[in-house]
């Protein structure tokens, strides 16, 4: 049986898959705006597991890698599914991330937000198509590693304005009443696209959310003062009711913390913005 071992370490920002350790033991790794669990797999079918998530959003990829994964050219997607131990597979979607140390890599994504309460209560994990499973990781300990991926998550929160008594037992974190994807219009969408030439964006802003559920201040992660996309992104959404408010135990509200992202893929002269 794999010893494990819960720990956080704070890490430069770097593919976490290349940063994770040989030992067998879960990690958390902490990042300025991300929270990653990661666990090699060693043994008769070694492998790496790991789960990334960014603080305030619904954001949720899983990474996995094997010397039993397929090869697939780089950034090849493809249908996959994802389950625990004998519940039913979670249908998600499968991109090829080239070849790491354990062997070919996919990044996995489409996750809901209850998807680590299910990991949380597992043994094993399989991933795999519908007509097959590739590699498959047993997950001692999911209930206290998932603990500690959510203890970063919420300590990350705390450190971007949250209430820390939404953390505790009966307290709730604010709720987005409507999905990140509807916060910006095409044309305010548009307004961020053009304060770059770059052919990819990929914007994290944090906002704060005030006891009635208003954002009360806006801030894209890593922008200078004043800066021009950090205005263009924030404009629209300050001050406006977009969550339920954070509550503490005792059902009174306090401020949260949440954030949402602005992706740009611009190709032959096609510009393709979201916000989620």
């Amino acid at each position: 049986m794999i010893r494990t071992v819960i720990s956080a370490t704070t890490l430069a920002a770097a593919p976490f898959a290349a940063q994770a350790q040989t030992s067998g033991s879960w990690e958390v790794q902490v990042e300025p705006t991300e929270c990653s669990l990661v666990r090699n797999q060693q043994g008769a079918a070694p492998g790496l597991l790991a789960v990334r998530t960014v603080p305030g959003t619904d954001e949720i990829v899983v990474l996995v890698s094997g010397k039993d994964v397929p090869s697939r050219a780089r950034d090849a997607r493809f249908p996959a599914r994802l389950t625990f131990d004998d519940s039913k597979p979670i249908e998600i979607k499968a991109a090829a991330m080239g070849k790491l140390a354990s062997g070919p890599a996919f990044l996995l994504t489409g996750f809901k937000p209850d998807m680590l309460d299910g990991f949380a209560a597992a043994h094993r994990v399989n991933v795999g198509t519908e007509s097959s499973s590739f590699i498959a990781f047993d997950v001692p300990q999911a209930r206290a590693a998932i603990g500690a991926l959510r203890k970063c998550v919420n300590d990350l929160l705390v450190d971007w304005g949250a209430d820390p008594a939404q953390f505790a037992p009966g307290g709730t974190p604010p709720v987005a009443l409507k999905p990140r994807e509807a916060w910006l219009s095409r044309a305010q969408l548009m307004d961020v696209v053009g304060t770059t030439a770059d052919e990819q964006i990929d914007d994290l802003f944090r906002v704060t959310v005030a006891a009635d559920g208003t954002i009360a201040s806006c801030k894209r992660e890593e922008a200078k003062a004043n800066a021009k996309t950090e205005k263009l992104g924030c404009a629209p959404v300050a001050g406006q009711k977009l969550f339920t408010p954070a509550k503490n135990a005792a059902g009174a509200p306090v401020t949260g913390a949440a954030a949402f992202r602005i992706r740009l893929v611009q190709q032959a002269k096609t510009e393709r913005g979201t916000t989620r």
